[in-house]
């Protein structure tokens, strides 16, 4: 398809969208100085407010524990949104940035609060984005507690980025202080994949073409692939990653919250309680996991990139895995025999993150020449990233005598028709302003994921070595081949 230079605008229209219902707000970003700040949300905000006509009814106060005065942050603020490519922010930065240090406490934080809820005529709509490391997030939590502020004069609400908790008996802890101080109405977890269009796109892909949900079951599907890859490494993160791995950094949230939007079965209606629901009781049907369902790497140095035992930080011993292939079987009545097939990795041969779904092939082959098997099974690609959108490959007769048979495949892609898809900060933001908890995780979603990788977490052995730029070890073709099954390219 050919790019439509008349295609509507996605980001356009759900700013349109998202206008009518936001009430005026104080946001609160705990981590201010931070680089997820800079990078990510305070560009998000200033792109979803700037422009709108209530702009001027959300301040925005960062908090962090550097002694700052107002100007000086909104200097380091406007410098940042010029990295981001943002040109003419100074106004805003000036009118509706502020600054406070956590130093003198949390009963001077809840004063500057309330002061500039005044002078700005605000009705007490909070909201407080803990854009910092798990660590704190305790103490953090608490005090806001302790200092009245978890509730007001009008709604309040937490954001708290992912990781929630680095195991089932870490993450029921910080449900347990945060239900201390809130309540599940007020908390939005955020994992930033949720927010991708084309994530969401998968709801509306199988429940709005009957085509392919009649065959969305242990009858019409063979298998289910969820791949990420990334080409790059852990780009200066090894404090964190090495303590967490990609089973906990991807598989855990990203990749099995995908997995539940493949797997779960038609919500009531679209509202957040119904697919939050259906999400989790996909979760619960999961079986425990065996060892032999479990690949585990870690990439090597090879044509003169580094090795992850080499990377800046991480322990010459480390055991940390940078690949993982996870066996997962669902026990319900539309999934049962069918396996899904998790991956994902560090420094492997392209970025890529796509679901495959492999069809079941057909109950006779009348197209096999010398006893071999001509057909190939119909395959979905659903490609989250890059160049997002979906390929279908079929069977087709060659020109000539006989029935020799080719693949080929009808595609797809976003850009082909919406201009612009918005970030997915800027859709998350937009959802906490509204209230609309549909794309972050439950409590419940988040213990029950803990509870099916539990038991994989922390193996003490030597992960397999794959070099950098491959598609990952050799070990893991042994996954899909527990079920005579292989990867798809």
């Amino acid at each position: 398809m050919n790019t439509d230079v008349s295609a509507p605008n996605a980001r356009q229209a759900s700013a349109e969208a998202f206008t009518a219902d936001v009430e005026p707000h104080l946001i609160v970003i705990f981590g201010g100085t931070g680089d997820l700040a800079h990078r990510k949300l305070l560009p998000a905000l200033y792109n979803l407010l700037s422009a709108r006509e209530f702009a001027d009814t959300i301040e925005v106060l960062a908090v962090a524990t550097s002694d700052r005065t107002d100007e000086e942050y909104r200097e380091s603020v406007g410098e940042a949104l010029k990295d981001a490519g943002i040109e003419g922010s100074e106004q805003w930065c000036a009118e509706f940035l502020h600054y406070q240090s956590l130093k003198p406490g949390y009963d001077q934080l809840a004063s500057r609060i309330a002061s500039i809820e005044k002078s700005s005529g605000l009705p007490g709509n909070r909201v407080f984005y803990l854009a910092i490391p798990p660590q704190v997030f305790d103490d953090t939590i608490k005090g806001l507690g302790e200092a009245g502020l978890a509730s007001g004069p009008g709604k309040v609400k937490v954001v708290i980025e992912k990781p929630f908790g680095d195991d089932l008996e870490s993450a029921s802890e910080l449900n347990r202080i945060l239900f201390e101080c809130f309540d599940e109405t007020q908390i939005y977890r955020i994992d930033h994949y949720l927010a991708k269009e084309t994530v969401q796109n998968l709801m509306a892909f199988r429940f709005g073409n009957p085509l392919f949900e009649a065959s969305w079951n242990r009858v019409g599907i063979e298998s289910v692939q969820i791949t990420f890859e990334e080409d790059i490494g852990i780009a200066g993160r090894a404090r964190y990653f090495d303590r967490s791995g990609i089973i906990r950094d991807v598989i855990q949230n990203h990749l099995l919250q995908v997995l539940t939007i493949v797997a779960m079965e038609s919500p009531v209606q679209l509202d957040q309680m119904s697919i939050r629901d259906e999400k989790v009781k996909v979760l619960r049907a999961i079986s425990p996991l065996r060892p032999e369902e479990v690949v585990r790497g870690q990439y090597t140095s090879a044509n003169g990139e580094l090795g992850y035992l080499e990377e800046e930080g991480v322990p010459n011993d480390s055991v940390t895995e940078t690949y993982a292939a996870v066996r997962f079987m669902i026990d319900n009545w539309r999934w049962q025999g069918v396996p899904f097939y998790l991956q994902a990795g560090k420094r492997l041969e392209e970025r890529l993150t796509r679901v495959t779904i492999v069809f079941r092939g057909p109950p006779v082959y009348l197209f096999d020449r010398d006893g071999h098997r001509q057909a190939e099974p119909n395959v979905l690609h659903i490609i989250l990233q890059p160049n997002e959108g979906f390929d279908l490959r079929f069977q087709m007769k060659t020109p000539g005598e006989g029935y020799d048979l080719a693949t080929e495949s009808l595609g797809y892609r976003y850009a082909d028709s919406f201009a612009d898809l918005p970030p997915a900060y800027e859709t998350l933001l937009a959802d906490v302003l509204i209230g609309d908890q549909t794309l972050f995780v439950r409590s419940d979603e988040v213990e029950e994921a803990w509870r099916i990788v539990d038991p994989i977490l922390d193996a003490s052995d030597k992960p397999h070595g794959y070099p950098v730029g491959t598609k990952g070890p050799i070990e893991g073709d042994r996954i899909p081949a527990l079920d005579g099954d292989r990867w798809i390219d």
